[in-house]
């Protein structure tokens, strides 16, 4: 009996020790993982903290850079989802943090490359932006140059045409008579008028060329017709007139008095305002009127 009682002491003890024995290894477990877990949260937040700065690095590199925007987000891309992947590890997935260390080291050497040849690439931007604004101040200035060249060169033309043209002064018409003693004189009277006599000066110009000068001359009614028709001639800007007399003046770059005489039938002459345009060198020069009553 005695040693019946012995036995069931021994083993109650044996599974008294059993039960602290398991409750220590419990207890040694349960530290443990806790201190695991803690290693494997701070990090976890380490590399999250790592990704963290990789994706500011490159939503910086996207702000200052629009022309590489589609090869940066694919790269940020890349990051976010293992930022995503590495937040929902779990304590269990321990040994896969090793795994993304490498991943995330990779990808930081892959981000200092890519952000390095980008720094380098602007400025190669920025020389050839310099260099570009330099050309197209230079052409600016040689387009300036060039539009007052040809401003210069326009004026000059019109100068030179200017010079080329003679004009005319001191226009005078003088509806004349003839009285029964056969002398010529001026009249206003429409109904009393055989002819119309015009007098001008052809001025001095030493640059036209000396030699015969063609003058038309052109007499218009109140009807705005053409009295004592001549012919008709071509201007040098293609335009037809007709003409009612015709000079040839011997001009030698002096000034010179010119006289024309346009006779005209005084039965189909009215009342009126009478114009003359005076055409030298086939360009129109002048004109003037005479009113008769």
């Amino acid at each position: 009996m005695a040693v019946k009682n012995f036995k069931n002491k021994g083993l109650i003890a044996f599974l008294l020790f059993l039960i602290i024995a398991i409750g220590f290894l419990a207890y040694q477990n349960a530290r443990d993982f806790s201190q695991l877990k803690g290693a494997f949260d701070s990090e976890k937040q380490e590399l999250e903290g790592e990704l963290d700065n990789v994706i500011k690095d490159y939503q910086s590199a996207i702000d200052r850079n629009d022309n590489y925007t589609l090869n940066l987000n694919k790269e940020l891309l890349k990051v976010v989802l293992l930022k995503d992947t590495i937040k929902n590890l779990k304590t269990s997935n321990y040994s896969l943090l090793r795994f993304y260390r490498k991943r995330i080291t990779t990808l930081e050497e892959e981000n200092k490359k890519l952000l390095g040849k980008l720094d380098s690439l602007n400025s190669i931007n920025k020389e050839l932006f310099t260099e570009n604004d330099s050309v197209k101040g230079v052409l600016t200035k040689k387009e300036h140059l060039n539009s007052r060249l040809s401003r210069s060169n326009r004026i000059l033309t019109k100068k030179v045409a200017s010079a080329e043209v003679l004009e005319v002064e001191k226009v005078v018409i003088d509806a004349m008579k003839k009285r029964s003693s056969g002398k010529m004189t001026t009249t206003y009277r429409s109904w009393k008028a055989c002819g119309f006599k015009i007098q001008f000066d052809l001025l001095e110009n030493k640059i036209i060329d000396k030699g015969s000068k063609p003058i038309h001359i052109q007499l218009i009614n109140p009807k705005n017709e053409i009295v004592a028709i001549k012919g008709k001639v071509k201007l040098k800007n293609g335009k037809r007139i007709i003409f009612s007399d015709f000079i040839s003046a011997d001009y030698y770059n002096k000034k010179l008095s010119v006289m024309s005489f346009i006779k005209v039938n005084k039965d189909k002459l009215e009342k009126g305002i009478y114009k003359v345009n005076i055409y030298v060198n086939k360009i129109f020069i002048k004109k003037s009127t005479i009113k008769l009553k």
